[in-house]
């Protein structure tokens, strides 16, 4: 994913603009599509894949693309009766499995950088996100010092104060510790003043620590906002126009992703409709992202990348077919992590690709 388009999803832009200047003088425009390795025409790439659609159970999967693709995308999936899911599906179920139970209020980044007198980073953290946040944040060095802690498995060193803990597990009770007067340390009792005194704390989360981490870090901020002081929470997420998809997902399916279509419905299953698992039970995955051109594909018996022309061993695929790239040459909308902010990913440039939207519509007259 460009890490421009990944600081939206988290932060947003403040001036409402990515540079995509690298990803443009590094794109591909001299790409054709590939059958078991060979060239072919679209045309015949486009035929080979209706014939695929039409005689096999497929699952679609990475899902990294503009909104309206996704869209269609899954008004394919139920057409052919197949799965559909997200590249960032671990972190989506993470994430909605805990809200969907203890509820919460989760906050956007704007309203941490105005609002709040105190973050909590709880949990895991890749250290260029911590750098970007507090680049992004913009607060003054006293204010960064006084109102940042980070209480982990690991000592980041752009925050100052940080509670090294080696058990996550162990981290999650000092939560609770902190309101029965059960913390000895200086550096908990002075976190304990800070969140006791503050009027807008805001514990900073990441869902792709895990699916029991998050729900005991949801569990427990509902246990505190019950009994002691309410706590907001923002989260890391939204990378790969993840919450595009949960979007489309919800106001088609009712459900947040991992779903099924079949000839009674949809049904939805986190554990068992991701490419981990089917790849043991479906023979072949197509795998769609033209935001990212370098994807974690999980291979099936047989793949087939519909997608950013850059990406490596395309001679992999049982076809492969290059198609445009939002923000690059065309245009497109994607979600911001929260599912409220939007942005357009504006064309810079002319190819000769089509459009990944005009394939899909191409692709659902198989029969």
């Amino acid at each position: 994913m460009q890490i421009s388009l990944n600081d939206f999803h988290w932060f947003g832009f403040t001036n409402q603009r990515a540079d995509l200047t690298k990803e443009i003088e590094c794109y591909n425009l001299n790409q054709c599509p590939l059958i078991n390795g060979k060239q072919t025409s679209l045309e015949i790439a486009i035929k080979e894949l209706k014939l695929i659609l039409r005689d096999f159970s497929v699952h679609f999967d990475g899902l990294c693309c503009d909104h309206q693709s996704q869209s269609s995308l899954i008004d394919l999936a139920e057409k052919s009766r197949s799965s559909i899911n997200h590249c960032e599906h671990e972190e989506i179920n993470s994430f909605y499995s805990a809200y969907q139970r203890y509820g919460g209020s989760i906050v956007s980044f704007n309203e941490i950088k105005k609002r709040s007198d105190l973050i909590i980073f709880v949990g895991k953290f890749d250290e260029y996100f911590l750098e970007r946040f507090i680049e992004k944040i913009n607060w003054k060095n006293t204010k960064k010092k006084e109102a940042m802690y980070n209480l982990g498995n690991s000592n980041p060193s752009v925050i100052e104060t940080n509670i090294k803990i080696k058990d996550i597990d162990f981290t999650l009770n000092l939560l609770l510790d902190l309101f029965r007067d059960k913390s000895t340390s200086k550096k908990l009792r002075s976190l304990k003043e800070k969140i006791i005194y503050s009027k807008y704390p805001v514990i900073v989360i990441n869902p792709n620590n895990g699916f029991i981490i998050t729900q005991k870090i949801f569990r427990i901020v509902d246990h505190i906002n019950k009994k002691f002081k309410k706590i907001r929470m923002f989260r890391v997420s939204g990378s790969n126009n993840s919450s595009g998809f949960v979007n489309n997902c919800v106001i088609k399916t009712g459900f947040p992703g991992s779903v099924s279509f079949n000839d009674w419905g949809v049904s939805y299953n986190p554990l068992q409709y991701n490419a981990e698992n089917l790849k043991n039970l479906k023979n072949t995955q197509i795998y769609v992202s033209n935001l990212n051109s370098e994807p974690r594909i999980v291979k099936f018996k047989q793949n087939i990348f519909v997608g950013h022309p850059n990406i490596k061993k395309k001679k992999d695929f049982r076809i492969f077919i290059p198609v445009k790239t939002p923000g690059i040459d065309s245009s497109g909308l994607i979600l911001r992590s929260d599912g409220v902010g939007l942005f357009k990913l504006e064309k810079k440039i002319d190819s000769d690709y089509i459009e990944l939207n005009q394939l899909i519509q191409k692709l659902r007259n198989y029969d």
